[in-house]
């Protein structure tokens, strides 16, 4: 695959959160972007690099721990991203998404790690090539609720939809914390993701022009490194004052050659 084919690589967090300002959502949000070659990079930008929870938040991340298990191949790793390519109207997307888990076995558990192949980048990180690829249709989404709260709802389905996702599984907690009730769904096989889609064409077509505008203006502009801004009901654009900041690491500009 050619990256120089792809119009836009974005994380699923920033489609979410462009899908929310053209139905009509007011909270504010910053999207950088920046511009390799013919392609548009959306990356995933906060105010706080680290968050202090205060209250209770639920159980989601514990929950994952003790309702997954770890293959051996990526025993010690922190979390998983699967990436995706699809037409999204007439913009070529790769999309990064966070997956939960997967269906699976024991023998998927216990099955010894294939022979790993390590690499040292110029920017200097390790990256360890090995395990097995899981199929797109086993991948699930994790979600919990106190007893009583329905999970089932568009908010989730939407995020499901954007990955195409099939399962969702959504554990029920009472005021112990004690989980009473989980329950596993393939929102693809039910038609739940289809019915979503169907019922959003109008935001989903709006979305859509709105990538191919954001697309062209990046693309055409003089400077390559910009900030999407939603604020006070408008998305604005703003080039970033230092052009050489960060950005994609210059070793893996090579994908686009």
């Amino acid at each position: 695959m050619k990256l120089n084919d792809i119009d836009l690589v974005t994380d699923r967090r920033n489609l979410r959160l462009l899908l929310g300002f053209v139905s009509g959502k007011k909270g504010p949000f910053r999207i950088d972007v920046e511009v390799v070659n013919s392609t548009v990079l959306f990356s995933c930008w906060t105010q706080r690099a680290v968050n202090y929870v205060k209250g209770f938040h639920g159980y989601g991340h514990e929950f994952e721990k003790v309702s997954t298990r770890h293959p051996k191949a990526v025993r010690d790793s922190l979390t998983h991203n699967r990436v995706i390519r699809y037409m999204f109207g007439d913009v070529k997307i790769i999309m990064r998404y966070e997956v939960d888990g997967c269906t699976g076995s024991d023998r998927d558990i216990h099955m010894a790690p294939p022979t790993s192949e390590v690499q040292k980048t110029p920017t200097g990180y390790t990256v360890i090539k090995c395990g097995k690829l899981v199929a797109p249709s086993r991948i699930i989404e994790i979600k919990t609720g106190a007893v009583g709260k329905n999970l089932d709802i568009s908010k989730n389905t939407e995020q499901l939809w954007f990955s195409q996702t099939p399962f969702l599984c959504a554990g029920h907690y009472d005021e112990a914390g004690n989980f009473t009730n989980i329950t596993k769904k393939n929102f693809l096989k039910l038609g739940k993701l289809q019915r979503w889609e169907d019922n959003h064409q109008e935001q989903l077509n709006k979305l859509a022009t709105l990538l191919r505008v954001i697309v062209e203006l990046a693309k055409a502009a003089a400077w390559k490194k910009f900030a999407l801004v939603q604020s006070e009901g408008a998305l604005k654009i703003f080039g970033l004052a230092n052009q050489n900041d960060k950005g994609l690491p210059v070793d893996l500009h090579s994908m686009w050659e």
